[in-house]
């Protein structure tokens, strides 16, 4: 059993190991980093690197499962792959799905459509409160890790005081998992995509 996950920065590579190892998965797991692929999709839109992307995971998704990282690329790679290439986002779509009122939170302005179709698509026509964290993402590019977190906090706290009957949080974007320690006392769930994401990668390896 193999499973190779597709990022779109370096830094994706020691948390995914680190997740994968502490549900238990015990097959080959391997990395494959192209942050090109990122840059062309938010300067071209993502129909430019589709031939690429296909081209990459055709070998891949033939020897194994694949779990795409990047939430604006994960709708592309969705319909270039067959049933064992996961989205990072669609599990956590689906667990928000069952709540009334769902808030989703963005860092980047290329992940807003994808994200939000997943999410009506899940929910059955129902759309998200979406929120744009615009300054967080040059604390991610900085690697000012705490600072990215701490401007998530800030842009969703702020957006709850002008939604609150937000019954759930969606942390749209992998990148943006450490953001939700410092959203605990917030008071509703708040769900970050690679945990859930990972669990059915596992799953749908060992079926």
């Amino acid at each position: 059993m193999k499973i190779t996950c597709l990022h779109t920065d370096q830094s994706h590579v020691e948390g995914f190991t680190r997740l994968f190892a502490n549900e238990g998965w015990e097959g080959a797991l391997e990395h494959i980093v192209r942050p090109d692929l990122l840059a062309r999709a938010q300067s071209d839109g993502t129909e430019a690197v589709a031939a690429d992307v296909a081209a990459l995971l055709d070998p891949f998704a033939k020897a194994g499962t694949v779990l795409c990282t990047c939430s604006t690329l994960g709708a592309m790679v969705e319909r270039l792959g067959g049933d064992n290439v996961l989205r990072i986002d669609r599990p956590a779509m689906e667990a928000a799905a069952s709540y009334r009122a769902v808030m989703l939170a963005i860092c980047l302005e290329s992940t807003r459509d994808p994200s939000v179709a997943l999410f009506e698509d899940c929910s059955k026509g129902r759309a998200p409160d979406v929120v744009f964290c615009e300054d967080a993402w040059p604390h991610f590019e900085a690697g000012d890790s705490p600072g990215f977190y701490r401007a998530i906090a800030q842009s969703v706290g702020a957006a709850m005081i002008g939604a609150p009957d937000t019954d759930c949080i969606v942390l749209a974007q992998a990148s943006m998992q450490g953001a939700a320690p410092y959203l605990m006392d917030i008071g509703v769930p708040v769900l970050a995509t690679p945990p859930l994401a990972v669990r059915r990668a596992i799953k749908i390896a060992r079926r």
